[in-house]
């Protein structure tokens, strides 16, 4: 159980939680392989593409070798811009996001990389959330480095604030920090909500998050 009336910071996991953004991901890949002189993602990894940061990703196909990081040098000049159009959102954001901001602290977490600043430009997200950390700034999770620095950017402590996501790193990341763990769309696991839209109402009936 996770009550929500004891919290002061919500923090959200970007793809899957925010933003449907599996094609755009694979397509963003499949491009840079490419460019790199490779043929696309291979289907056993293209679910991956949606919670990796591209390095991690670049690192599971390549392993650790001097291609890994010449394909990843290569990613770092391929920009994420011409994808953002084929992004769906998961709610809207200015109804709900809008509501949460007004009572909590709001920050997103995102093993993105440079991408992530382009997205929140292009989704309008700086007028939402008041703090941002990706993989460029901090460690990928399931590292808990993010979700430490959004505690500490507030002056909360670990036990005041909850992460929202759909992956076993967003999970094992909030587990090593301490921070209260919900999945978001995961109706085998709990605590679950069905999506982030789904918060206000929760408040509305006590802010009270329960196992299934």
């Amino acid at each position: 159980m996770i009550d929500l009336n004891k919290k002061k910071l919500l923090i959200f996991d970007c793809d899957g939680v925010l933003i449907d953004s599996t094609a755009a991901n694979a397509a963003y890949f499949d491009h840079c392989l490419e460019r790199a002189g490779y043929p696309p993602l291979d289907a056993k990894y293209r679910e991956q593409a949606a919670f990796m940061s591209i390095q991690q990703l670049i690192r599971t196909v390549f392993g650790e070798t001097d291609e890994s990081e010449r394909v990843y040098n290569l990613s770092k000049r391929v920009s994420y811009a011409p994808f953002l159009d084929t992004i769906e959102l998961k709610f809207n954001f200015a109804d709900v996001l809008g509501s949460l901001r007004k009572r909590f602290y709001l920050a997103v977490a995102s093993n993105r990389g440079k991408s992530l600043v382009s997205l929140f430009n292009h989704f309008h997200l700086f007028d939402y959330f008041h703090f941002k950390i990706s993989a460029i700034e901090a460690e990928a999770k399931p590292s808990p480095e993010m979700l430490n620095r959004c505690v500490d950017y507030f002056g909360v402590g670990p036990g005041e604030a909850v992460f929202f996501g759909d992956a076993e790193s967003d999970l094992l990341a909030a587990r090593a920090a301490g921070v209260d763990y919900c999945w978001v769309g995961r109706a085998d696991e709990e605590p679950n909500i069905g999506s982030v839209r789904d918060l206000p109402e929760i408040i509305e009936c006590g802010g009270i998050i329960r196992p299934l």
